[in-house]
């Protein structure tokens, strides 16, 4: 299933969810999906095997934040996922090919 849809069906059940909510108490769970779309744009993804990664897959599907959502939002920028203990050796590569790697904000480091 590719992100459109999966970004489609969950939007949509989200709606269907407040819908079956009454409206005086529909702020509740609104701000519960804020939110975890905020912490997951703030938090740094822990490590596979850490015990808190289920809470932050949790945190991720109520905050509607699928796949790679975040870094497709960002135009121009590309991003490679590697493993946390490759990180530096990703850099490394980055560095020897003679791509300037750039900040959270997209800027290039300088």
């Amino acid at each position: 299933m590719n992100n459109l849809a999966k970004i489609s069906a969950t939007t949509g059940g989200l709606a269907l969810f407040l819908d079956l909510v009454p409206a005086q108490y529909a702020i509740y769970p609104a701000a519960l999906i804020v939110l975890c779309a905020v912490l997951r744009a703030l938090i740094q993804p822990p490590k596979a095997s850490s015990r808190w990664a289920g809470a932050y897959q949790i945190m991720s599907a109520i905050g509607a934040n699928l796949g790679w959502a975040l870094p497709r939002l960002r135009p121009g920028i590309s991003v490679v996922d590697v493993p946390r203990e490759d990180k530096e050796a990703a850099k490394l590569a980055i560095a020897s090919a003679g791509i300037a790697p750039l900040t959270s904000t997209g800027t290039p480091k300088t």
